[in-house]
Order: structure tokens, then sequence, then C-alpha cells
């Protein structure tokens, strides 16, 4: 599919991780990781005057950052053990009480 998040697309991915679930099994973990329009490194980031909500941008890529430093050290840091597979996906949602 071309079209990401499209129906299409969103059907692929759910045979993909179904594909995962035959192959290796039940997920063992499972984790929601939310962002914090008001952390530091978000924070340090801004203008004078600009609040979290005006950058849009700077919260997702210190979010992404995040995501991707948790991911490595559940993968290759082994705190589980081995990391046979893994999938997650990234919803994003507009939060009015951080206004």
């Amino acid at each position: 599919s071309t079209f990401t998040g499209g129906p299409r697309y969103m059907h692929e991915r759910t045979q993909d991780a179904m594909t995962y679930v035959r192959h290796y099994g039940r997920p063992d973990l499972f984790i929601t990781f939310t962002c914090n329009p008001r952390w530091d490194e978000i924070k340090e980031l801004l203008l004078p005057g600009q609040r979290s909500y005006d950058r849009h941008d700077i919260i997702a890529r210190v979010f992404r950052l995040k995501v991707k430093k948790t991911m490595n050290l559940l993968t290759k840091g082994k705190i589980f053990g081995e990391v046979r597979c893994y999938m997650y996906s990234t919803e994003y949602q507009t939060v009015e009480r951080f206004r």
C-alpha cells in the first residue's frame, strides 16, 4: 500500500503482526509509553514565550528519540532477556489539558 495509515496499510500491518505471533508465539510484554509535553528535554528546546503545544515538531522528535532509546534498552540491553521479535505502534492524540 502507498498510503500510510489507510485501511489497506493497516490491514497489511495487522497481517504482519499475526505472522509474527504465528511464528514466535504470543507476546510476553506489552508496554505503553506516553509523551509528556512538559519533559525538560522539550522545554529546553523552546524559544522564550513558546509553549510546548506550539511546537509539535519538537514534541514528536523528543518522543521519537525516547522511544528509540527505550527500544534499544529492551532489545540490545536485554533487560528482560533475549528479544527474538518485537513490534510497536505509535499513536498521536491531542490532549487539551496541557494547554
